[in-house]
């Protein structure tokens, strides 16, 4: 990977006369917009902007100042809102308080645990192909969608810079069941996307951006192993491979094994992660979730949903660094995880004291619910909650900018 040279070397274009290492540093502070418009000043801005490792370095710095991205689940295009009514939120992390801005469209909703006012994401340019969608996952500022009528229509989106790309069809566009999204983060190309899919049948293909490609999986799914079909639990990327919770399929005993199957995006490659035994034989529901770049259960305790015990792999890949960090109660029915806030708190999908369902945070230390300022009856749809940041990596095959 090429690297920005942070020299003392002076730019002298015009009348800019500042050093390299001075002008990353200020571009850095920069949102995408801004940069995209800055590019148009001169070609060694352009240059500066858009060289990998200046958008590397902007990522890195954008990722602790992270978006919520909050939708209903398989909402129809018109509806990419949160819900029917017209108005926006905006999470503000030094007090976990909303604050509400008119809209005059529905739309997929944008949150910045920031400052600033409220983002806004419009409707996709390929709203109008979709009866129905669903977020795949979020990554380098690209966000994957498909249909949930046709899962073989699938499409890479930077709503920060507006553009994206429709994937071609996969070899087994038929019964697609379970779909995963990801990077090879070792490939030294932040655009080196790839897309997982499986079918019905166990047939699994992998398509990557900058090969513009599918590619059957050798070996297919794991044998004698089924995914959750929860639409409220969502595949994770973390460590270079996209997870989904699982059970051994086992018909004739009602107590299957759970574990989380993996698909290294790397090496192109299914693998298994084992449970701690308390986790692997319950039969609660269990969602999948990242901590602090560390993945994690929420495991359910009880049938209705209303305990949940959250379980850290402190250490990727060693089964025996599974930590208990929390039990989480409330005393209401079938409420639901969603992820984490900046702060260490936990969003949640439940019921307040007014008796509406809507957006609530849980904080671990004083083992509290707080009602947010959130509008009152969010449908009660599932609910998906992704990070999200900015970026200039386009979802253009060996582009990063358009």
């Amino acid at each position: 990977m090429n690297r920005v040279s942070r020299g003392s070397d002076m730019r002298r274009k015009g009348d800019f006369l500042l050093p390299e290492d001075v002008m990353i540093d200020i571009f850095l502070r920069f949102p995408i917009k801004k940069l995209a418009q800055l590019r148009c000043v001169c070609k060694s801005w352009n240059q500066l902007i858009t060289n990998q490792s200046f958008v590397g370095s902007h990522i890195n710095q954008s990722t602790s100042k992270a978006c919520i991205l909050y939708h209903p689940h398989g909402f129809q295009p018109l509806e990419l809102g949160l819900y029917s009514e017209t108005q926006d939120f905006s999470l503000y992390p030094e007090t976990n308080e909303f604050d509400f801005a008119e809209s005059q469209t529905k739309e997929l909703s944008l949150y910045f645990g920031t400052d600033r006012k409220p983002a806004k994401i419009r409707n996709p340019p390929f709203a109008t192909e979709l009866m129905d969608w669903n977020i795949i996952g979020s990554c380098n500022g690209v966000l994957c969608l498909c249909s949930n009528s046709d899962r073989s229509l699938i499409y890479m989106w930077n709503p920060s810079l507006s553009n994206y790309i429709t994937l071609p069809r996969p070899f087994y566009k038929y019964n697609i069941r379970y779909l995963g999204f990801g990077v090879n983060h070792l490939s030294g190309h932040l655009d080196d996307f790839k897309v997982v899919t499986i079918s019905a049948n166990a047939n699994a293909e992998v398509y990557s951006l900058r090969k513009k490609s599918w590619k059957i999986v050798p070996e297919g799914f794991p044998p004698s192993i089924e995914l959750t079909s929860c639409p409220r639990d969502h595949p994770v990327f973390v460590k270079g491979c996209v997870h989904w919770c699982a059970r051994v399929s086992c018909y004739l005993d009602s107590k299957c094994p759970w574990l989380i199957v993996s698909f290294d995006f790397v090496d192109e490659v299914f693998q298994k992660i084992m449970l701690p035994n308390d986790l692997s034989t319950s039969d609660g529901a269990k969602f999948l979730n990242v901590v602090n770049g560390c993945l994690c259960v929420f495991a359910a305790v009880d049938e209705v949903c209303s305990v949940y015990e959250l379980w850290v792999m402190k250490e990727y890949g060693v089964v025996l660094s599974w930590t208990r960090m929390c039990i989480i109660e409330k005393p209401d029915k079938y409420w639901w995880p969603l992820g984490f806030t900046r702060t260490g708190g936990i969003f949640a999908q439940g019921v307040c004291e007014h008796g509406d369902s809507t957006l609530l945070t849980y904080q671990p230390d004083s083992k509290t619910f707080t009602c947010t300022c959130f509008p009152l009856n969010l449908p009660h749809t599932p609910i998906q909650v992704l990070n999200f940041v900015e970026s200039l990596v386009a979802p253009i095959p060996s582009s990063l900018v358009l």
